[in-house]
């Protein structure tokens, strides 16, 4: 079951710059996390795979809670996806094909004014998303902008399943990953259009 959403992801080729700039939009750092291992399967989602990249978690009141990452040199530009304080656009080709994966595998709900909405009982993990019809190609995890949307899950397993069975792609199968003292299992996919979903769940059985 999808509990909420966690973060969006957006690649930079500098780091501490971009962290200055987001800094002036009210966002302050959360955590610094360098030469975090990329996991191999996440090839697949990259022009040129680096081992290790480097993550940024920042926050503010009222925005996105965004996680920036630096996979060495950009190659490229993302256009998928675009944000207010309000709303996450996914721009894709086909959007009433991407609006059954959201409405039937992330359990998100339409909205009176046309927008998907996921209501979560946990504070700040709601999310509203409106989808565009546009030509906009594959993001890349190397390429700078926007590249992936993350969201909390109790059933890594089963919801992975749900999603690939609705028309996701290019899954990773199922990770470990550890940020301080977060122990997670992650899996990472392509959803119809092109932008890219990551799921993560919280480990409890390590203390």
């Amino acid at each position: 079951m999808i509990l909420g959403f966690a973060h969006l992801t957006i690649n930079v080729n500098d780091l501490g710059q971009a962290e200055l700039e987001w800094l002036e939009k009210g966002y302050l750092r959360t955590t610094l996390h360098k030469q975090v291992d990329n996991h191999p399967s996440k090839k697949i989602f990259a022009n040129f795979y680096h081992p290790v990249h480097d993550i940024l978690l920042m926050k503010g009141p009222g925005l996105w809670p965004i996680e920036l990452t630096c996979h060495g040199p950009t190659d490229g530009e993302n256009t998928n996806l675009l944000w207010s304080t309000e709303t996450i656009k996914i721009r894709v080709r086909e959007p009433a094909v991407l609006r059954r994966v959201l409405l039937n595998g992330l359990g998100f709900q339409l909205a009176k004014d046309g927008t998907l909405q996921f209501e979560s009982r946990l504070p700040g993990w709601s999310c509203r998303i409106m989808l565009e019809e546009a030509d906009s190609g594959p993001v890349r995890l190397d390429s700078t902008g926007p590249t992936c949307l993350a969201f909390y899950c109790n059933n890594l397993e089963e919801d992975a399943h749900c999603l690939i069975e609705l028309g996701a792609t290019d899954c990773t199968g199922i990770f470990d990953l550890t940020l301080g003292n977060r122990n997670m299992r992650i899996a990472m996919m392509r959803l119809p259009g092109g932008p890219l979903l990551e799921l993560i769940s919280i480990r409890t059985d390590i203390p």
